[in-house]
């Protein structure tokens, strides 16, 4: 009995660490590093919400330098661009009452756009040196008779010598109404002659900073803090409590305040962003967490006990009762009545019971028999070897049919695998996703070295590329999938010869390509329907058999990606004079993407 003790013991003893270890550090490494990790996360989110603010503020900032360039130097609604007409205003020029009214129409006319497409600017203003006003607002106005030369807005607009100065975010006594708003200001100079011939200024109302509000979390409050520290936008800093650290980026706690501020500078004029949050409501989950936790611990140490004892005792019992039987044995004390109380178990207990039993009742013939018993434990596992061909063994064995063909002098076959393995090679290796247009009419040909061995002289093929144009820059497998369309649609089914042209060209919209056929064409009403799956938004979709024909499809999965990848108006025309007219299909790409390496 002593040693079914020892046993009981031993496992209760196992199970309860097993179980309760576990249970302890985790509660104690919660209590103890729970804040601090809350705190980190709390800090890393703040980061993420502040980097993505910064970008949306930072492209604002950029669309408002755009819109005071475009002001200076761009021809404005069929009227004189505002360097043109400002020039006529120098000290030493004059103009009449009726040229003034022009100009002031015009510069309205040509900013009313970009007043409606901005709703934060609140108002335009053109000071010429000889003191003339040239406004366009949406009701912010300025004072009558208002000269800017004496203003500390103006002096530090022409310090920066053609730069943007910005103001802070106050009370403009000048304007009507009197609100808050910030100015942005540049002096403007003749290219020719580097005079100044007046100054912008740009009024933006506080919706200016509305955009910040997106993104950011309940717990979370974002401020705009300008160079010198004063507050643009938001309400997370307490002005009692001025936020200026020496570094342009970082963290810290505020203790007294129990706050978290995570900054960053960003922009040309220095300005800084700080998101602010509140450690007591992190504070107080921690708290909550921790209570759970404790709890939690206490009610699972509970029932780990129990189940370790109650997992002891079940299984320790029988084998102390059968410990007992086969100890006293050689004492014929081998009662059958305590074997069947577990042997019609199903598990362990009952198998070792019920052998033991038989044991038992076979133990003479067996002394005088050599008994063996064996348990062999064999394991077979078969596995199915996948045949996985890579691209290595594609690459290989498509080399392998080349040198065949040409020891065995079957120049197709040769130049056809060679084609193909270039075709394979050039879909899957290139590491990036834009190619020049030389690259991509050298996957077209070895398309079409393939083909020509199908059709023969059934299809031509003719090329149109200006030079240098090879060098401009494309999207991967887009000119392939058209080419293919216009040979199985357009030239397959036609009678007689064909042929696919390939040109390009660039005009003021920015690079085209076109894949022309003069095949079958396309009817109006299946040309109404790529058109109407052209103008749908783009997106990579499964499409049906009776979602169109599978030239639509093509079509239309190149015309997505390109839209997704550059933005609206790029993509695919379609264009067919109708059945038997042939077909032509024209990508439209951005200039810039003209200005390619000219690398492989």
């Amino acid at each position: 009995m002593k040693f079914a003790w020892g046993l009981k013991n031993r496992l209760l003893v196992a199970l309860l660490l097993i179980s309760l270890i576990p249970i302890v550090v985790v509660v104690v490494v919660t209590s103890r590093n729970y804040a601090s990790l809350v705190e980190r996360q709390v800090q890393e989110v703040s980061a993420n919400v502040l980097e993505r603010s910064m970008i949306r503020m930072s492209n604002q900032l950029e669309e408002i330098g755009r819109v005071s360039e475009y002001i200076a130097y761009q021809q404005m609604a069929g009227a004189d661009a505002s360097l043109s007409f400002l020039k006529r205003y120098v000290p030493s020029g004059s103009e009449s009452d009726y040229d003034r009214l022009r100009n002031e129409r015009d510069f309205r006319s040509a900013t009313e756009s970009l007043l409606l497409s901005h709703d934060y600017i609140e108002g335009l203003y053109l000071f010429a040196e000889d003191g003339t006003v040239f406004s366009s607002t949406k009701g912010s106005e300025l004072q009558l008779g208002y000269a800017p030369f004496e203003s500390e807005w103006y002096k530090r607009t022409l310090e920066r010598q053609g730069g943007m100065y910005v103001d802070e975010l106050a009370h403009h006594d000048f304007l009507l109404p009197d609100r808050m708003s910030i100015t942005f200001s540049r002096a403007l100079y003749d290219p020719k002659t580097k005079q100044r011939i007046g100054v912008l200024l740009m009024n933006c109302g506080a919706n200016l900073f509305d955009e910040l509000k997106n993104g950011v979390l309940a717990d979370q409050r974002i401020t705009v803090l300008s160079r010198t520290g004063g507050k643009l936008y938001g309400s997370g800093i307490k002005d009692a409590e001025p936020f200026v650290p020496e570094e342009a980026s970082g963290s810290r706690v505020d203790k007294r305040g129990d706050e978290l501020y995570v900054y960053d500078t960003f922009s040309t004029y220095d300005w800084r962003m700080v998101i602010s949050v509140s450690l007591a409501s992190v504070t107080k989950q921690v708290r909550s967490t921790q209570t759970f936790a404790i709890g939690f611990g206490a009610c699972w140490a509970v029932v780990a006990v129990a189940l370790s004892l109650w997992i002891a005792n079940a299984f320790s019992k029988p084998v102390s009762r059968i410990a007992v039987l086969m100890k006293n044995y050689d004492k014929g004390l081998h009662p059958q009545a305590s074997l069947q109380r577990y042997k019609s178990r199903t598990d362990e207990i009952g198998i070792l019971y019920g052998q033991y039993a038989n044991m038992l009742t076979q133990i003479d013939t067996l002394i005088r028999e050599r008994y063996h018993s064996q348990f062999i434990a064999m394991s077979a596992k078969m596995k199915a070897l996948e045949a996985q061909i890579n691209s290595h063994f594609l690459f290989n064995t498509l080399a392998t049919i080349n040198s065949i063909a040409v020891l065995e002098d079957v120049d197709s076959i040769a130049e056809m695998s060679k084609a193909l393995g270039d075709m394979f090679r050039y879909s899957i290796k290139l590491n990036r996703d834009e190619v020049t247009l030389r690259e991509e009419l050298e996957h077209v040909r070895n398309y079409i070295r393939i083909q020509s061995y199908r059709y023969g002289d059934k299809v031509g093929w003719e090329l149109g590329i200006p030079p240098g144009l090879e060098n401009a820059t494309m999207l991967k497998l887009l000119l392939q999938p058209l080419v293919e369309n216009a040979v199985f649609h357009g030239l397959e089914a036609k009678k007689g010869k064909g042929s696919v042209r390939i040109s390009a060209g660039e005009d003021e919209r920015g690079v085209w390509i076109e894949v022309a056929d003069d095949g079958l064409g396309i009817d109006g009403a299946k040309l109404a329907r790529l058109r109407e799956m052209l103008d749908s938004p783009p997106a990579f979709e499964q499409l049906g058999a009776e979602g169109g024909d599978s030239r639509s499809i093509g079509i239309y999965n190149v015309h997505a990606r390109i839209t997704l990848f550059y933005g609206k108006p790029y993509g695919i025309e379609a264009f067919s004079a109708g059945k038997g007219e042939g077909a032509t299909i024209r990508i439209r790409l951005p200039a810039a993407s003209a200005k390619g390496t000219g690398q492989a």
